[in-house]
């Protein structure tokens, strides 16, 4: 039976703190489910599984709230109850809220090839500002001792994925439920898949097309040497500048790359602690419960 690896903190929902306890005793997988509870300052060394606040600017929030009484599909359909991050922008064009896990997350060339990747993002339309905003998926690629550009960005944005042949406004006050492949966005530039901000002898797209998939940037990006050496160093979810009165939320960004990261995210808010003190006591008991069945049976198997 293969490992399955979960690492949590908390989560501050009783009924998700026994379906882990049991996940961790009962099933089998390669892919780790990571909870976050909380967006830390970003130091010079960022840690692995840690997510930072990567570009806060003027008066962007984030934040990682229990979304138990908002009611709406907010609340019912969020993808990983009950918590999820938040973000959002105020009246100023250089307002901005990004955060970003960072590390080597495996080899670039296999990630834009054959790696996969999802979110969940949901945009409230009260107050909204920019109804063709909403939160955006970042991978960053980086060729250690490259000869040339040998950094960049490449941005997803629901308003070039909406299926129009353009940039168009993005679905409000409703989950939405993203999967990605290497192909997905592919033959169609005006719109349906990724931006980039420049960098493998390929210019800065400055938001808008050419948008392709990962499987075309690839293709493009192995003109230069240094691509066959990049790294995928940075995961990040974000509202940019000239974004105004936003709020966005995100949750479930699953990363699968072969050889490197394998990994979902659940955005959980901290749990009170007295909740997480009974939590743990019926985990307790119900693991406790199912060793002794465990072992029962196997006494009255070795008696037979």
């Amino acid at each position: 039976m293969k490992k399955l690896l979960i690492e949590t903190v908390a989560s501050n929902s009783l009924c998700y703190l026994i379906a882990l306890s049991l996940a961790v005793c009962l099933c089998g997988t390669a892919h780790a489910v990571v909870v976050v509870n909380s967006f830390s300052a970003l130091p010079a060394t960022p840690n692995d599984n840690v997510w930072y606040l990567s570009d806060m600017r003027g008066a962007g929030t984030a934040s990682i709230p229990d979304l138990t009484g908002e009611g709406g599909n907010l609340e019912f359909s969020q993808p990983l109850p009950t918590g999820a991050a938040k973000l959002t922008t105020g009246a100023s064009v250089n307002d901005k809220a990004e955060v970003g896990t960072f590390g080597d997350f495996g080899s670039a060339v296999t990630a834009l090839n054959s790696g996969t990747f999802g979110y969940s993002y949901y945009k409230q339309s009260v107050g909204d500002g920019n109804a063709f905003a909403a939160p955006s998926l970042k991978l960053t690629l980086f060729a250690d001792g490259g000869t040339g550009d040998n950094y960049g960005t490449l941005v997803y944005e629901p308003n070039w994925n909406q299926g129009t042949g353009g940039s168009s406004a993005v679905p409000m006050d409703a989950w939405q439920n993203i999967s990605i492949t290497s192909s997905t966005g592919s033959g169609a530039d005006p719109s349906e898949g990724w931006w980039w901000t420049g960098g493998f002898e390929q210019g800065n797209t400055a938001g808008g097309p050419p948008i392709k998939s990962l499987g075309e940037w690839a293709t493009l990006f192995s003109a230069d040497s240094d691509f066959a050496n990049a790294r995928v160093v940075g995961v990040s979810v974000g509202v940019g500048t000239y974004n105004l009165s936003q709020t966005g939320y995100f949750d479930n960004v699953s990363i699968a790359i072969s050889g490197g990261l394998n990994e979902t995210f659940d955005f959980q808010a901290v749990p009170e602690p007295s909740a997480f003190l009974f939590g743990g006591l019926v985990c307790s008991v119900l693991g406790g419960n199912y060793l002794r069945k465990r072992f029962k049976a196997g006494k009255q198997t070795a008696e037979v």
